[in-house]
Parts: structure tokens; C-alpha cells; sequence
């Protein structure tokens, strides 16, 4: 093996090996060992027609839209509060952080609640899909096309799944913008 000339360059030789790399433990006999491949699981949703993901991780919980209370001098974004077994949520349209025609709340629209250091702030979607897990390589930056001025809460794009591609939410970015927009409101 050490003779292959993919080998030294990480080529394909080595990419064999790896997956099918010989282990031997004290009984003598000879175990296969299967690569970890990094994934992340995700859960989908859409807004308008466009599918977009997020770290499954990050979701707390998803319910129906709940009653929801207009505030005064909220950034453009938020709809309002909530109060959802005792928290007060954020509610924040997606639609409009995301330059998108903002629908009217349906039987099939959700709130997706994030929780991000017990802070907690909900998005409206238009429908909560599947999760879905892929692989590391599975994720590309997204194209500046795509991506335009909302480039800032996308993390990527998944490559085509399911013959579709997804766009990934950047959750951290969305709460920059919460702490950002809740600050020049109360200033």
C-alpha cells in the first residue's frame, strides 16, 4: 500500500484505506472499522415556497400560532408577543427579515420556538416539512444570487436533496438581529 502514489497525495488509495481500515484486538481476529462521518440533523420548513433549515438543536418546541399581542416601537420584524405556558416570546415574521411576501396565518403555519441561552424568541413559518439529516460535504456556502442582502442569516445551502435545495438559517445571525433591532427600539 505504502507504494500507491494516491496514497501520499490523500487521493482515492487513501480514501479506500480509510474506510475500510483493519483493526486487531486481543483475540487476533481482524474487525472493520466504519469512517464517522459528520452529520447534522435538521429540521425543514418553508416560507413562501422556498425551504429553509435549522439545527435541530437549537429548536425548543413547534405549536400552532398563538395569540399574539402587537407592541409599539417593535422593530419592522416582530408581530408581536406571545405567551406560551407562562414565557413571553418574541414573535418574530421571517417573511419580512427575509424580503419575502408575507402571507396570512393558516391552518398549517407554525411558530418555531428558539431557545438560544434561555433566551427565547419564536419564528412564524408557513408549514414545518421534516427533519432531515445530511452530511458534512452535503453543505455549500450559499451563491451571492441566492443569497442577496439576506445573505447575513444564511449559513449555507444544501446540496440538492431530495432533487431540491434547502437554504440553512444561521440562528446565531437571527439573534444578533433580535439584539440588534431590541436595542435601536428601546434607545
Amino acid at each position: 500500500m505504502a507504494n500507491n502514489p494516491n496514497d501520499a497525495k490523500g487521493g482515492k488509495g487513501a480514501k479506500l484505506d480509510a474506510l475500510h481500515k483493519l483493526k486487531h484486538d486481543n483475540s487476533g481476529v481482524r474487525k472493520r472499522i466504519a469512517p464517522t462521518i459528520e452529520t447534522y440533523k435538521l429540521i425543514g420548513f418553508k416560507l413562501n415556497e422556498e425551504e429553509f433549515v435549522i439545527e435541530i438543536e437549537r429548536v425548543k418546541e413547534i405549536v400552532r400560532v398563538p395569540l399574539v399581542t402587537r407592541v409599539s416601537k417593535a422593530p419592522h420584524f416582530v408581530e408581536g408577543v406571545a405567551n406560551l405556558r407562562g414565557d413571553i416570546l418574541q414573535i418574530v415574521n421571517f417573511h419580512k427579515i427575509m424580503g419575502l411576501e408575507n402571507p396570512i396565518i393558516s391552518e398549517r403555519s407554525r411558530i418555531i420556538v428558539l431557545d438560544d441561552k434561555n433566551v427565547l424568541a419564536a419564528i412564524i413559518v408557513d408549514g414545518v416539512s421534516e427533519v432531515i439529516e445530511v452530511e458534512k460535504e452535503a453543505v455549500q456556502q450559499t451563491p451571492d444570487i441566492v443569497a442577496g442582502e439576506r445573505s447575513k442569516f444564511l449559513k449555507g445551502i444544501i446540496k440538492p436533496h431530495k432533487h431540491r435545495n434547502i437554504l440553512w438559517l444561521d440562528c446565531g445571525a437571527i439573534y444578533s438581529e433580535f439584539s440588534a433591532q431590541n436595542q435601536k427600539s428601546t434607545a
